[in-house]
């Protein structure tokens, strides 16, 4: 090529360089932490939170999905994403993948893996964004023993427009920045409960008959630092049943708005909440892009399997190293090598698409630190008799500090109101140390349903 020739290649490469805006990734962008895609229309807010997690130790790139779909959309576009975060991968070496919108902004993959979804949701196929964090995803895998086991964690901003997303995104650096140690709440509505918190250091509260949607945004907002609820669940609303079976709201997308405070990580163990494409409003979508309430929501899309240990796997390491991320790929990737549900002869599509549902909605990247861990109470196995007086045994426990008295002295009140402080089973508390947690056994083997 000529040198005049040249000249011209390079001041135009110079000129496509230079309009991009400070957070975009280009060529020469080189090794980075998380990549961030979303609308084109989001750079700014984008690049106000990259200028945070920059100070954080993340580095973080923007791509808009506009440039990497190539106006291609549909099963093309996803394709296009999926290649486009693979080739990062291996460039840049890329541990994080957030996408930013609803699917219609950036679209999820619908993955093949029949299985029954209470008429709710189409039977054959789920929608996964897992699919963009697996390199060399094979379709032939879905359902097998250790079948696409991701590598990069996936999170998602669901938000519908740049207001939700500044919304969302404040939230989120308010919580990273400000966030104090306090209790992990566990919230049941069924006895099996606390398997989803086995091995993690946690304050139980059994929400049979007694907990109503007034009481549980009481709980929620009043000092725990994460919480996990275990309840039936529908695409809007949390749900548990009455002694007379009855079902009542537990706490709907409508009600989000009642909350007065921000905390960490909201797990919701229960059917369809993280569902983006039912039609409904979700409560998860809904729970994440409020001002108040939870900076990070982990969720189900489809039916969730009860015991499938995922949550107690992410619980253990999260609250050992803090790494929303890395605690999520690694239960995950456990979860898929477990032989007593995979194999590598038959299909199993149920216990697979445990997976292929999970929903993590918030900064996939935060680094939490280690803000709970053994500075909690936790419970016990039900003992034979209630305590003489529930209330006091609770206020005396050891080990609760000062912001765990407002949550304690409230679950004390709402037990007191019921005759109980827990109305099925009375536990007593105490302190939760290392030991106690390495001794807890745990029940790996029972898959019940959740809807």
């Amino acid at each position: 090529m000529k040198p005049r020739a040249l000249f011209f290649l390079f001041l135009a490469l110079m000129l496509i360089q230079s309009s991009a805006g400070p957070y975009l990734l280009v060529a020469d962008s080189g090794s980075y932490d998380m990549l961030i895609v979303g609308p084109e229309g989001y750079e700014t807010s984008v690049g106000r939170f990259i200028d945070f997690k920059t100070g954080q130790g993340i580095k973080a790139r923007f791509s808009p999905i506009e440039s990497i779909s190539n106006s291609q959309s549909g099963s093309n576009a996803v394709r296009c994403l999926h290649d486009f975060v693979a080739s990062e991968r291996e460039r840049a070496g890329i541990r994080y993948l957030l996408l930013v919108g609803t699917y219609d902004q950036v679209p999820t993959k619908y993955v093949y893996s029949p299985s029954y979804e209470y008429g709710l949701a189409d039977y054959n196929y789920k929608p996964t964004d897992w699919y963009y964090g697996v390199p060399d995803w094979n379709d032939s895998e879905v359902g097998m023993l250790g079948g696409n086991l991701p590598e990069i964690a996936v999170g998602r901003l669901p938000v519908k427009d740049e207001e939700e997303l500044e919304r969302t995104l404040s939230k989120i650096i308010e919580v990273e920045t400000n966030l104090e140690p306090g209790p992990l709440l566990v919230l049941g509505d069924m006895d099996v409960a606390q398997d989803s918190a086995l091995g993690a250091t946690h304050l139980y509260y059994s929400s049979n008959v007694n907990l109503t949607s007034q009481l549980l945004i009481r709980l929620l907002s009043s000092g725990a630092t994460h919480v996990i609820t275990y309840s039936h669940g529908t695409a809007s609303a949390l749900w548990a049943s009455d002694s007379d079976g009855q079902w009542r709201i537990l706490m709907s997308y409508e009600q989000v708005s009642e909350l007065n405070r921000t905390y960490g990580i909201q797990y919701m163990i229960a059917c369809f909440t993280g569902a983006l494409d039912l039609g409904n409003e979700s409560l998860a979508q809904v729970l994440i892009t409020s001002a108040k309430g939870p900076a990070l929501v982990i969720a189900s899309s489809r039916v969730e399997m009860s015991g499938n240990m995922i949550s107690s796997r992410f619980w253990e390491e999260f609250l050992s190293t803090g790494d929303v991320g890395g605690s999520m790929v690694g239960a995950l990737r456990s979860y898929l090598l477990d032989r007593t549900l995979f194999s590598s002869e038959e299909y199993s599509f149920q216990y697979y698409n445990s997976y292929l549902d999970k929903v993590v909605y918030g900064d996939i990247s935060w680094k939490a630190g280690t803000s709970v861990k053994n500075s909690v109470v936790s419970s016990v196995p039900p003992v034979e008799s209630a305590p003489s007086s529930p209330s006091d045994e609770i206020l005396r426990a050891p080990g609760p500090t000062a912001p765990h008295m407002e949550l304690l002295a409230l679950l004390s009140a709402v037990g007191t109101l019921s005759g109980g402080v827990l109305v099925v089973g009375v536990r007593r508390w105490r302190t939760f140390d290392t030991t106690t947690r390495a001794n807890a056994t745990r029940d790996g083997r029972r898959q019940d349903q959740v809807p």
